[in-house]
């Protein structure tokens, strides 16, 4: 695979993470300006305050990631090892946010037994609607995969020659590593 294919592979990856960051945080907002309003009866003031933190926190890791994935999109053509060094290090991190974020949602605190009256189980399904779980858990799980899949991926020795080096000047500006050397 020549090298500028795989720079394009690690820009796309980059916007379809972003892209999946914005539409999780964007149904996050939604959920959760949807429970400051939500008026109960029964549910206990705890597992109001719990789902609202764990809103909270799923907003910010998703707003916080797209932001930054934004940012590297804009600048991941460069041939900057920092830039190479920052999938790295913003990679693994962001997708394990995103999988902790996943694992310990909101519905955990208000996740129903069987036991309780029927208002309740309807007033839990209004404080977590069983479509953001969907959306969320779908977005979430496809940004980590692409997370980590990024950061393995520039590991690879044409990748880092494109960033610690300079383009090339023979005519055009566009570097070509060893390995497109040698198959031309």
């Amino acid at each position: 695979m020549q090298v500028r294919t795989q720079v394009r592979l690690v820009f796309w990856s980059v916007v379809a993470i972003a892209a999946l960051l914005v539409l999780d945080a964007a149904v996050t907002a939604v959920v959760r300006r949807n429970l400051l309003h939500l008026d109960t009866r029964l549910m206990s003031p705890r597992s109001l305050k719990q789902v609202e933190a764990d809103y909270t926190n799923n907003l910010l890791v998703a707003s916080v990631g797209a932001v930054l994935m934004l940012a590297l999109a804009l600048v991941v053509y460069r041939h900057n090892p920092k830039i190479r060094a920052a999938i790295w290090i913003i990679g693994p991190l962001l997708g394990l946010a995103l999988l902790c974020g996943l694992v310990g949602g909101p519905e955990w605190a208000v996740a129903p037994t069987g036991e309780e009256p029927e208002l309740l189980r309807q007033e839990y399904a209004k404080a977590v609607p069983e479509w953001y779980l969907w959306v969320h858990g779908t977005a979430g799980l496809f940004a980590a995969g692409l997370l980590f899949f990024i950061a393995g991926f520039v590991t690879r020795g044409d990748l880092r020659e494109y960033y610690l080096e300079e383009p090339s000047g023979d005519g055009g500006g566009t570097y070509r590593s060893w390995i497109d050397r040698t198959s031309a």
